[in-house]
């Protein structure tokens, strides 16, 4: 936990009602003088009889911050399967029975897809846009052609074989603890596992310039790990690939780019809302007019991210190298 978000108490309120017979919830907090704390505080209070804990602290180990933070709690956990996730997500009472139901013997991590629900204001309609379509859509396409990657706002895995790679700490040199995770796993031969069910992450009010640069260190991570896959990126989206769709008919068919553009991104943008509105808790009648903003923004975006290398995260300035190392 690093601050306290839009609706935390909300957030962790629905961990301590989850339908499972034995679980223990563990809050990590680097600095005992960080707001979060006192929200947990207060939690805690409403539930003295729950086996919950606040851990203050962290261990330098590396220079990955959020590593940093969890190296406590990892080690302190009672249990052998470790739950991992971000204090903006709200789960539902099912949702442990269902991750635990997929952590099968050959399989070492458990993910999901995040789907961005009570978004606020210009900035916070972005944000859940940006994870209901481009990010749900491909983080789908990418498990279905045998490249799955792992998200760490729900990572499900046994300790005992995290061991086997060296353990939590071993991923504090690079920014993407959770997609090292993954990768790790799979160099032990097991499977990497995204639930059919999305988590829901609180997002509320939200400025633009807080959803730039969470896109950006966001995009610099991906384009680190997968610099192929992020040079590809534009032809992703609706609108360079519909132009070049539009330029290839009209040369070799003679067909009319403006229709061919027109069909494209309708069909596109309908596709795209039956996903929104399967991730979305109810529909917001404004959603196709931030999917094309979002559409607009995706090569602007691109094009800032591809222009450096360093992030803003948990009040770190951080450098990322290649291969996601991180400094």
């Amino acid at each position: 936990m690093k601050g306290a978000e839009q609706g935390i108490e909300e957030n962790i309120e629905t961990f301590f009602a989850l339908d499972y017979p034995t679980y223990e919830i563990i809050f990590s907090v680097a600095d005992p003088k960080d707001p979060a704390r006192a929200a947990v505080a207060r939690v805690l209070q409403r539930h003295p009889e729950f086996p919950a804990r606040l851990i203050i602290g962290d261990v330098d180990v590396g220079p990955n911050p959020k590593v940093n933070n969890l190296l406590y709690s990892y080690r302190e956990a009672r249990y052998d399967c470790l739950l991992i996730s971000d204090s903006n997500i709200r789960v539902r009472p099912d949702y442990l029975k269902r991750v635990v139901s997929y952590l099968q013997p050959d399989v070492g991590v458990v993910t999901a897809v995040v789907a961005g629900t009570s978004g606020r204001g210009f900035g916070g309609k972005l944000e859940s846009t940006f994870l209901n379509s481009f990010y749900a859509r491909w983080m789908h396409v990418a498990f279905r052609l045998g490249f799955g990657f792992v998200l760490g706002k729900s990572m499900l895995f046994r300790r005992s074989v995290a061991e086997r790679f060296g353990g939590v700490q071993n991923l504090s040199r690079y920014i993407a603890e959770d997609y090292m995770a993954g990768q790790a796993m799979q160099r032990l031969g097991l499977r990497l596992v995204v639930m059919r069910e999305p988590i829901r992450q609180h997002i509320g009010s939200f400025q633009f310039s807080a959803f730039w640069a969470r896109h950006i260190r966001w995009g610099r991570i991906r384009k680190s790990q997968s610099p192929l896959a992020f040079a590809l990126e534009p032809l992703l989206g609706a609108i360079v690939s519909g132009g070049l769709g539009a330029l290839a008919f009209h040369v070799c068919l003679d067909f009319s780019p403006r229709i061919f553009l027109a069909i494209h991104l309708a069909v596109w943008a309908v596709l795209d809302a039956v996903l929104i509105r399967h991730l979305e808790e109810r529909w917001d009648p404004l959603a196709l007019f931030y999917w094309g903003i979002r559409e607009l923004l995706a090569v602007p975006l691109w094009i800032h991210i591809a222009c450096g290398n360093s992030i803003r995260w948990r009040g770190n300035r951080l450098k990322i190298l290649r291969g996601g190392l991180v400094e």
